[in-house]
């Protein structure tokens, strides 16, 4: 009766504290005492092992179930708290539909026990990120970054805090990370209810840094929650007085993880490449009821370019079909498999390769590539160092250069690269100078690229202004000379 009594008036307390339009007759939840307004087109998500209960809070209602295969159960809920459905193995996955004469609420149950653990790979600037989805049972043990506490449902864990605080019991909250939120409409009105996704109240008691606690069982609500507690990442929430609260992360795994209890593990983790070739990935994971951890190497293969003859390349980069891949120096990261199941295979992959050095196609590759094999490539190239002088010969401490129409760097009128054999053809230009010159490069070969006056149209209008000038003033010359001449002319004439 105490039970009825209190199941009834959380139901009532959750319509007025947070809906006073709502007049449901039917309240359902994840437990037998902290209820939610049944609202049409509603949709909550279950797992395998959780339960389904209803309460009415008038007369009896008539429930209908409809399970994905629409398979029909059709039960009577009472005023009292009702277990309506335990989601089993034997239930099946997918969307359910629980429908009154109010209108139908979806049920999304999933198995994650059922869900194959994969690992995702992607670059992220000089480093490999690893991400773990699917799978909840499946973590990175002791990773380098995004550590999260291991805890045991169901069983009492003692644990280590990130943070020092004195000895002492505190109440504490098990949260799941997200915000619940849940709509719907209720006899035509819309509905929606937003809160913490609260698993339920616990006792923390904290000795010497230590912190022991009893964790709800396994898909079950805990005290004063709304939601059951599920594998997978929570919060800590401890209660240090009104106004602080201390918050640890947490990932809750079942009772066949608890000799790995406390240990600091991650759903993601990261790598730089620099060192990645020593480093192997630790999964804790569970199959076939056995917990083990499982040693990985990420799925990249290493190519190591050098040049016999000067030693190690500069900007190097290259290009693999289908595949993705990062450079750093003379050093290229191949991922050979954005996904991949664990365990993982490993077969090896053809990679046809394009390599380029400061621009310029050097080599095409065809290697067989496999997971954590490093391969050492030689490059022939040969260095080209170029000097920019004026007419004079003097150097150019400043200018722009092109070979084969790619601009590349000069500093203080002078450059060296590396390149493959061919021919090439060099243009520069500093200030008012510009040149070019074609070369056919089959040696480390050094040249000074002499530049010559460039005449733009600013510099051809004063040529031409000039030598305007020039001849007016030769035509003025001569019509003076003629002049004179005529004068003298006459002057003879008339003696």
């Amino acid at each position: 009766m105490i039970l009825r009594v209190a199941a009834i008036y959380t139901a009532l307390l959750l319509l007025t504290t947070y809906s006073p339009a709502v007049k449901g007759r039917l309240m359902i939840g994840y437990s037998g005492f902290n209820f939610l307004p049944f609202a049409d087109g509603g949709l909550l998500e279950f797992q395998v092992g959780e339960d389904l209960w209803a309460v009415s809070l008038e007369e009896n209602s008539q429930v209908i179930l409809i399970s994905p295969k629409g398979d029909e159960y059709v039960k009577i809920i009472g005023t009292s708290p009702k277990l309506l459905k335990t989601f089993n193995d034997r239930s099946q996955t997918g969307r359910w539909i629980l429908k009154t004469r109010l209108g139908e609420l979806h049920i999304l149950l999933r198995d994650p026990d059922h869900e194959t653990p994969l690992i995702r790979y992607e670059f992220s600037g000089k480093k490999l990120v690893a991400r773990l989805f699917n799978g909840s049972r499946a973590v990175f043990l002791k990773p380098s970054s995004s550590k999260m506490i291991l805890m045991i449902a169901g069983i009492n864990n003692n644990i280590r805090l990130n943070r020092s605080i004195p000895d002492g019991e505190y109440a504490g909250d098990i949260l799941l990370p997200r915000r619940f939120i849940y709509r719907g409409m209720i006899e035509g009105v819309p509905y929606r209810f937003e809160s913490e996704s609260l698993v339920g109240r616990v006792l923390v008691k904290v000795r010497d840094g230590m912190a022991s606690l009893t964790l709800p069982k396994l898909h079950s609500v805990g005290a004063g929650g709304l939601l059951p507690l599920r594998i997978g990442e929570a919060l800590l929430r401890l209660r240090l007085s009104q106004k602080n609260n201390l918050t640890e992360l947490i990932y809750v795994l079942d009772e066949k993880f608890e000799d790995f209890m406390g240990e600091d593990v991650s759903r993601s983790e990261e790598i730089p490449l620099t060192s990645i070739s020593n480093v192997s990935l630790s999964v804790l994971l569970s199959s076939n009821d056995n917990v083990g951890v499982v040693k990985l190497k990420p799925p990249l293969s290493i190519l190591k370019f050098y040049d016999p003859d000067h030693g190690s390349l500069d900007n190097l980069t290259i290009r693999v079909e289908n595949l993705s891949s990062r450079t750093l120096g003379d050093t290229s990261y191949i991922l050979l498999r954005k996904v991949e199941f664990i365990p993982v295979p490993s077969h090896s992959i053809l990679g046809i390769i394009d390599v380029f050095v400061n621009g310029f196609k050097v080599k095409v590759l065809t290697l067989s590539l496999r997971a954590g094999k490093v391969v050492k490539i030689p490059l022939r190239l040969h260095k080209l160092s170029i000097t920019l002088v004026d007419p004079s010969g003097n150097l150019l401490r400043s200018g722009m250069l092109k070979i084969n129409g790619k601009s590349v760097r000069v500093e203080n009128g002078s450059c060296s690269y590396l390149l493959p054999a061919g021919v090439y053809r060099l243009e520069a230009k500093s200030g008012k100078f510009g040149g070019s010159t074609t070369i056919n490069l089959s040696s480390d070969t050094s040249i000074k690229l002499r530049l010559h006056r460039i005449y733009d149209i600013d510099d051809l209008l004063t040529l031409i202004t000039a030598a305007e000038l020039i001849t007016l003033s030769i035509l003025a010359l001569i019509y003076v000379i003629l002049r004179s001449r005529r004068a003298a002319t006459v002057y003879s004439l008339h003696r």
